[in-house]
């Protein structure tokens, strides 16, 4: 699959500034379709475990959303992210969800215990890997797959699924202002920063994420594919990525 989205990469760089949208073949290639992929199509996707706190997990979106905003331009009327706030019933695979993880640029993973084990979100995280990622000029390899994972929650390294352990796992690093954020952010997670009232902390982790998603943004292009839900697999059992 990998190779026929490179090949149709390639031929709409040559061919038009306006990506055609991907969809995957039964054959499991990838076909063009007449439908250009919107300007609406958001930044980045947040992909977390429907298992309650959602008025958290909102806010948190929203603080996170405010801040890409300010640092990256976008279309008028376009959100710069996408949360699916449905709780899953069996037919949550619409074509605005699978639109959203086939066309967005970052996909940012919040990780937790209920995250690590939902078969929702290991497909989720397999229909963004399956994209291919082509760094601009000067872009280093460290983001080649554009998945971001985000401590939400604290989880032992033993918990997270190959595919998670694969990759370098966000933290704060940029000059701060205290220098104990990035201790108490891996120690508790977003949540835990939340619980605990540590808002300045809070904050800090919010907008240095902001700032990695701008960075990868700039840095990479990628091409856009969607799969059909039957196609999904749950990235997070052994060979499901």
């Amino acid at each position: 699959m990998r190779a026929d989205v490179m090949t149709q990469w390639r031929e709409w760089q040559e061919a038009s500034s306006a990506p055609p949208l991907l969809t995957a073949s039964p054959a499991g290639g990838s076909d063009r379709v007449a439908e250009e992929v919107r300007p609406r199509t958001p930044l980045f996707f947040l992909s977390y475990a429907h298992s309650g706190g959602r008025q958290r997990i909102t806010k948190f979106f929203n603080d996170l959303t405010e801040n890409v905003a300010q640092l990256v331009g976008r279309p008028v009327g376009a959100d710069p992210g996408f949360i699916d706030t449905r709780m899953p019933d069996g037919s949550r695979w619409s074509p605005e969800l699978l639109d959203a993880v086939g066309g967005c640029r970052v996909f940012v993973a919040m990780l937790s215990g209920p995250y690590t084990t939902s078969p929702w979100c290991g497909m989720e995280w397999y229909a963004f890997a399956q994209r291919m990622v082509i760094p601009k000029p000067g872009a280093s390899s460290i983001h080649r797959t554009c998945v971001v994972p985000v401590i939400w929650a604290p989880i032992l390294p033993a918990q997270a699924p190959r595919a998670v352990r694969a990759l370098q796992w966000f933290t704060p690093d940029g000059p701060l202002i205290d220098p104990a954020v990035p201790e108490l952010y891996e120690a508790n997670g977003i949540f835990g920063l939340m619980t605990m009232g540590l808002d300045t902390s809070y904050q800090t982790v919010v907008w240095e994420l902001a700032k990695h998603i701008r960075d990868i943004y700039y840095g990479y292009d990628v091409a856009p594919l969607v799969l059909r839900a039957d196609q999904l697999h749950d990235a997070f059992q052994e060979g499901g990525s």
